[in-house]
């Protein structure tokens, strides 16, 4: 088990932060969704948004150290099953994951402390940034219920990448990112396939 990145293969760290990640980002979403139908008197939104605004910082504080790491350490390449367009469609998702799991944190912290108290995080209780501002709450509310719509949308790219590389494309990138795969043999099995494909066209 690797600590570090190579240019072949994501290290433990890299791959414990990803899939930590992935576990407080889908439970984000699920108290989001249930914050965003309700108000401010609600009886349960005293009890949510300490957790969701928890979760957010702690997703902020993973993905900046999940980003100073990447920059540190090798970044594996992407395979030469993706054609150039789909390479820079791949960085694009990715930056952009980068960016909103960055952003939404902030621009959450800021909206809590626009209604004029302090940021909630779990039991403790962080000072605001602003005092009481209902028009900025209305844009700041908008922006983040935006983001998380692309947020959404990224993650359905990102998995149904995921997937192709794993079913489709056999080039083991997936397995890059889990634990204790057998990433050689996936890579050993899409390079035959990708030959086979290859030997195919030149017959024909």
């Amino acid at each position: 088990m690797q600590i570090e990145n190579t240019e072949g293969q994501w290290g433990i760290v890299q791959q414990t932060l990803h899939w930590i990640v992935v576990l407080a980002v889908a439970v984000q979403l699920i108290i989001g969704l249930n914050l965003w139908r309700m108000t401010p008197n609600d009886p349960q939104w005293e009890s949510f948004l300490p957790i969701h605004t928890g979760i957010g910082l702690t997703i902020l504080a993973l993905m900046v150290f999940r980003l100073y790491w990447r920059r540190k350490h090798p970044v594996p390449k992407l395979p030469d099953t993706l054609t150039p367009a789909e390479k820079a469609l791949a960085h694009a998702t990715h930056y952009g994951l980068y960016g909103l799991l960055i952003a939404m944190p902030i621009v959450g912290y800021i909206l809590v402390s626009s209604h004029g108290q302090p940021v909630p995080f779990f039991n403790a209780q962080l000072p605001a940034v602003i005092g009481e501002n209902e028009t900025l709450q209305y844009s700041l509310r908008g922006m983040h219920i935006l983001g998380a719509m692309t947020l959404v949308l990224l993650l359905a790219m990102h998995v149904f990448a995921a997937l192709r590389h794993a079913w489709t494309l056999r080039d083991g990138v997936m397995e890059r990112m889990v634990p204790f795969a057998n990433r050689e043999g996936r890579e050993l099995s899409g390079s035959e396939e990708r030959g086979k494909q290859l030997q195919s066209g030149r017959d024909a």
